[in-house]
Formats: C-alpha cells, structure tokens, sequence
C-alpha cells in the first residue's frame, strides 16, 4: 500500500511539476510576443518623430511596456509557482 501511495505521489508532483513549467514557458512567451511588437512600434516612433521631445516621448513608452511586461510575466511565475 505504501508503494502505491508513493506513486500516485510522485504522479501528482510530476504533473503539478508539468503545470508549472507550462505556466513559466507561456509568461516567457507571451513576455517575449510583447517585447517583439513594443520594439517593432518603438522603431516606427522614432521614424516619425519629428523632434528631441517625440523621440523622448517614444522612448519612454517602450521602457514602460517592457516594464509591465515583466511585471505580468513575473505575476504569473508567482501563480504559478504558489499553485
């Protein structure tokens, strides 16, 4: 009895294990989608600025995207690593 306890242990930590590292592999994703897109419009912004300010204005936008990218992908590890 004590074997089969274990196993299904073991089975249950294996898939909380899974779980995790699905959670952890789509924030990383979905953290690296986002910085694609910000720098793909961080180039066009600064393309069309037409001064320091724009230019300043652009830059700006693109850390504070990036920012609260990492912040969302950190939140969901935490999930998931809570779950």
């Amino acid at each position: 009895m004590e074997r089969q306890g274990a196993k299904q242990q073991g089975q249950g930590s294996s898939k909380a294990r899974k779980t995790y590292e699905d959670a952890v592999l789509q924030a990383f994703m979905t953290f690296i989608e986002t910085k694609n897109q910000a720098d793909i419009e961080h180039k066009e912004a600064l393309k069309q600025a037409k001064d320091q300010q724009a230019k300043d204005d652009a830059e700006i936008k693109y850390k504070n995207t990036l920012e609260q990218a990492r912040k969302v992908r950190d939140k969901i590890i935490d999930g998931a690593r809570k779950a």
